[in-house]
């Protein structure tokens, strides 16, 4: 804006310009905004307890159960057979201050996005700089989560099986509605959350909504959340005692609403004054026996549920909240039934639906206020602990943040911290997929670069020669930018081979034999574990006889790859994928059944978020080809369709750009960039040419896709070229995208195993 004040006429000129195209804004981002239901963030985002750490000159993120951050690593899953000296790491000594009572500030690990044009483990300081050290989280914050993804996950799929149309934001902050610092003029002219009434408390300025429904025809609805109730049973209380903090938690619950339907009716009076604003409380751990046996003897509390939940029937109080008796199963959130999405249209029926639309809620009125709530004015922050506030709305940006969440900083747990620390000579790291593997390898080959020693990249046979491929580019980068004055970069080697045969195990033997300076080697292999593993065992025991200081780390997904006496580390536990990539991943039957490959064990910390729902494609319906999905170009047609959907390879649009004719300022939070062409991978198990017929149909619908041929390796492994690849699944094992396309699934033994797990975000099945 100019410096000069502004006529009435002007600012009411500007705000009207600002007005439409939040509105051009939310149409663009939400094309179907008359006809389903959206949430933003589409995904929920978690908090997350880990400390930041120096690692072979890396800051490191150390994930820490919330149970024993003061424990040693022995024991726990993941831990080295031979190791047992303890590791304590520093804990985080930054305090969330309480967003409202009984609940803490969000936050968790966030620092700049990674240049788009490397592969997604590039998680040095040299791309990042440094990391914040983590505010603390603690276990209330990690119960509040649960509770909170637990109610939306299921409201979200009774929405979609119902076909409600509305919008539900959560965590939303008084403060962050037309909070954006680019529109403070134009917001200035519209009643805000720092201009109350005089009517209502000065405090009541800062708040949230826990859960906000905007519906198309119910008007809103506002949802508090209480966590109250999981760990009753362990603190060995009486009934009264429970009973006395159920109470509690109620009466909190009141007082929230009443202070958020205040708000909410102050933010909206200029565009429909007295709309309907329904309030609900949820408590995902009480059933309605506990809720009305705790509220029984009462009075007062009693009668503030009925005010505020409108009934006069006090008997009516529990079905009006939202209990365990209408949600998932705790253990499993994700797994919503046909009787949990009865019981819970049940529910919306009584406490919503019931009263039929309100006529105030025209479709004038609908999209006015999504522009307002949901456009570019308005915040919806996930957590993170430093600016810029990542602000995620679309199901894009989910889903790339998602894939940074695992993928952008390096993150281990403790005990593969330890392991880094003890570095034993010789190690073979076994483990599922996505457990952190090739993320040791590397920061291992950092810290012998750092000591000057002469460093060999070894890729044994075919299938590990992207991932090799990949921390050579990755190593390369690191010596110029970050030990350019300790190391030269002829200190590094790739070598290449394949031990499926003698005399290529021989000339490895006899290369590398070669390269033994003063008596030593030190050789990192990615991806060991060649058909004929008894090759790899008899190159490293050749290597162990004929050079005094050998160094060599290895990996492999199967433990009994390992060469005799060596040290083993077993790294079973989930770290570079979303629980519904992982849960897709441990159907296969390497896992599930042969037992090929040790199956996954629990994290025992909370994962960034459960990521977003897995995509299915179903190649048997009846537009498509009768031969196999490789060969359908309708497939390749709906794959396109998930791809435009997600944004992939969109230009700047007016989903983030500004109209021309105002002027904005800097924004005080950010949106995640598009996704990429180079984040997509399509993954198959059987030969693929460039006139297939999903790849056909891919590229007319626009979808710059291309056959990985072997000669594109390189180009593959260091996500060079803005494309979407489209390879065999196991000649990019090690690799990472954020989403990836499988193809013919139930037709290949191992596309969970190879393919399904190199997703870090979005999955697409077609099958």
């Amino acid at each position: 804006m100019t410096s000069q004040q502004p006529s009435s006429a002007q600012q009411v000129l500007v705000s009207t310009q600002a007005q439409t195209f939040w509105l051009q804004w939310v149409e663009a981002a939400f094309p179907d905004l008359d006809s389903r239901a959206y949430f933003l963030p589409p995904v929920y985002f978690n908090r997350v307890p880990m400390t930041r750490q120096s690692v072979v000159g890396q800051d490191v993120l150390v994930l820490q159960s919330l149970q024993s951050t003061q424990q040693t690593p022995s024991g726990q899953p993941g831990q080295t057979k031979q190791s047992t000296t303890s590791t304590h790491t520093s804990q985080s000594t930054g305090q969330s201050k309480s967003r409202k009572a009984g609940k803490t500030k969000r936050s968790t690990p966030s620092t700049q996005p990674r240049q788009s044009n490397q592969p997604a483990m590039t998680t040095t300081t040299a791309a990042w700089g440094s990391i914040p050290q983590p505010r603390c989280v603690v276990y209330s914050d990690v119960r509040d989560d649960v509770a909170m993804q637990r109610v939306l996950v299921c409201l979200q799929q009774m929405s979609e099986r119902t076909g409600e149309v509305m919008f539900g934001l959560s965590q939303l902050q008084f403060g962050q509605y037309l909070g954006e610092p680019c529109y403070a003029a134009e917001a200035a002219q519209l009643p805000l959350p720092a201009n109350l009434p005089s009517a209502l408390p000065r405090n009541w300025k800062h708040g949230d909504f826990d859960v906000l429904f905007i519906h198309r025809h119910y008007g809103f609805v506002i949802c508090e959340v209480k966590a109250v109730g999981d760990n009753l049973s362990k603190l060995n209380l009486s009934q009264q005692e429970e009973e006395n903090i159920i109470r509690a938690k109620l009466q909190q619950a009141v007082s929230q609403l009443d202070k958020a339907e205040a708000m909410l009716s102050h933010l909206v009076s200029d565009i429909a004054p007295g709309l309907r604003i329904t309030k609900t409380i949820a408590v995902p751990n009480l059933t309605g026996h506990q809720v009305q046996q705790a509220i029984s003897g009462d009075i007062q509390l009693t009668q503030d549920l009925c005010r505020c939940l409108g009934t006069t029937d006090p008997a009516d109080i529990a079905a009006l909240c939202l209990c365990c008796d209408q949600l998932s199963d705790p253990k499993t959130p994700w797994d919503v039934s046909s009787h949990v999405l009865r019981e819970l249209g049940h529910w919306w029926q009584g406490r919503v639906a019931g009263a039929g639309p309100d006529s105030r809620m025209t479709p004038g009125v609908y999209k006015t206020l999504v522009a307002r709530f949901c456009g570019p004015a308005t915040s919806v922050i996930v957590p993170c602990i430093s600016p810029p506030r990542v602000s995620v709305k679309t199901l894009g940006q989910a889903v790339w943040w998602t894939g940074e969440c695992y993928t952008a900083v390096i993150t281990l747990f403790p005990e593969q911290v330890h392991l880094l620390h003890t570095a034993p000579p010789t190690l073979f790291v076994a483990g599922p997929p996505g457990t952190g593997k090739t993320v040791v390898l590397l920061l291992m080959a950092i810290e012998w670069l750092r000591s000057n020693n002469e460093v060999c990249i070894l890729s044994t046979w075919q299938r590990s020669a992207a991932s090799c491929t990949m921390l050579y580019h990755l190593l390369q980068q690191i010596l110029k930018t970050q030990l350019s004055a300790i190391a030269s970069p002829t200190k590094l080697h790739f070598l290449q081979y394949n031990f499926g045969n003698k005399s290529s195990f021989e000339k490895a033997v006899s290369d590398v034999l070669q390269m033994a300076s003063g008596g030593s080697l030190h050789i990192v292999a990615d991806e060991a574990a060649p058909a004929d593993k008894q090759y790899f065992r008899d190159f490293c025991k050749e290597l162990e006889t004929r050079v005094p200081h050998l160094y060599m780390w290895a990996a492999s997904y199967f433990t009994d790859h390992a060469p005799a006496g060596w040290q083993v580390g077993e790294f079973r536990r989930p770290l570079r994928s979303p629980p519904a990539v992982v849960r897709e991943v441990t159907k296969g039957q390497e896992i599930s059944q042969a037992r090929n490959v040790k199956p996954y064990v629990s994290r025992r910390v909370p994962d960034p978020t459960d990521g977003p729902q897995v995509r299915l494609v179903s190649h048997e319906s009846p537009s498509h080809s009768p031969r196999t999905s490789s060969d359908c170009e309708e497939c390749g047609r709906e794959v396109a369709s998930i791809l435009q959907e997600l944004g992939v390879g969109a230009p700047v649009t007016a989903t983030s750009s500004a109209p021309t004719t105002i002027s904005f300022s800097s924004s005080g939070s950010v949106a995640p960039p598009c996704l990429q062409w180079r984040d997509v991978l399509v993954l198959f198990w059987r030969n693929l040419s460039e006139n297939s017929g999903v790849v056909t149909g891919l590229r007319k619908a626009g979808i710059p896709v291309k056959v990985m041929k072997d000669d594109d390796i390189e180009d593959v492994a260091t996500a060079r070229s803005d494309v979407v690849w489209a390879a065999l699944g196991d000649c990019v094992q090690g690799l990472e995208r954020k989403v990836v396309v499988c193809l013919e699934t139930k037709t290949s033994p191992t596309a969970r195993l190879h393919n399904m797990s190199r997703c870090t975000a979005q999955l697409v099945n077609v099958a």
